[in-house]
């Protein structure tokens, strides 16, 4: 594990979703390159099939990456299984349990992000099941948890409560805040909804992100994470600005850049 989950020392890399611009994304090739690479974190989102199988796969709908349509949530683990992620040499979509066990070897943590059905609602226990994987598979001090629905991240740590944790354990909880919501309810909207729910770690696209904005949120206790900075510019920036952590689909120009 490269950070302790207090006072995170530097910069961290996330291969975004094992790195969307070098490999299919979110694949077991992804994930098992993205475990070489000199990166942090792997970025990956997870959904719930049908029969509450956890899968590892950015879009409610697999119209996008596979041979096939619909919506994961309507699918059994089964019948997900006959469709093939465009481009990957016949892998269909990975499990996290698969996931955790290309990674759990490695020197790369987790930064899991949280998903919703296709109409925004959350799948049933999704985030119960999630902490028990992660806690069988002993990753939840290596995992920083993330969601663009603040709901998420509170169910998420009443399932820790209800286990006897709290999100502490967690290398980062992190709220992925949109443009979108920053424009309708302004920077300072959005630090009261995070007093409101008691967290206190916010990621925000890399284009966003200034020494202004750094400042607002270290004031308030807020620590910054990014995410799509998919430059090697971009990549700089973040580290100039000294963010905690960030997401690129381009994890080797991230690297060149850290070291540049």
């Amino acid at each position: 594990m490269r950070a302790a989950n207090k006072g995170i020392p530097m910069t961290l890399i996330a291969s975004h979703r094992g790195g969307t611009h070098l490999w299919p994304e979110n694949t077991r090739l992804a994930f098992s390159e993205t475990a070489k690479l000199d990166v942090d974190l792997v970025e990956f989102d997870v959904h719930q099939t049908r029969d509450n199988k956890l899968v590892v796969h950015h879009d409610a709908l697999i119209d996008r990456m596979t041979d096939g349509k619909g919506a994961i949530a309507d699918f059994s683990y089964d019948e997900l299984m006959r469709y093939v992620v465009i481009g990957s040499g016949g892998e269909t979509i990975p499990t996290l349990a698969e996931t955790i066990e290309i990674f759990g070897p490695s020197a790369v943590d987790l930064r899991l992000e949280i998903k919703t059905r296709v109409d925004g609602e959350p799948y049933e226990g999704l985030e119960s099941r999630i902490a028990d994987e992660l806690l069988a598979t002993d990753m939840l001090k290596r995992t920083m948890v993330t969601s663009f629905a603040l709901s998420r991240l509170e169910a998420f740590g009443v399932a820790l409560d209800e286990r006897g944790l709290n999100v502490g354990e967690l290398l980062g909880f992190i709220f992925l805040c949109s443009p979108l919501t920053v424009a309708q309810i302004g920077w300072r909207g959005i630090i009261a909804a995070l007093g409101q729910s008691g967290i206190r770690e916010i990621a925000l696209r890399a284009d966003s992100i200034n020494a202004d904005v750094m400042e607002l949120f270290r004031k308030e206790g807020v620590t910054v994470h990014g995410w799509a900075a998919h430059t090697s510019e971009a990549a700089k920036a973040m580290f100039r600005l000294d963010v905690a952590s960030f997401t690129t689909d381009r994890p080797d120009l991230a690297i060149a850049a850290k070291r540049s």
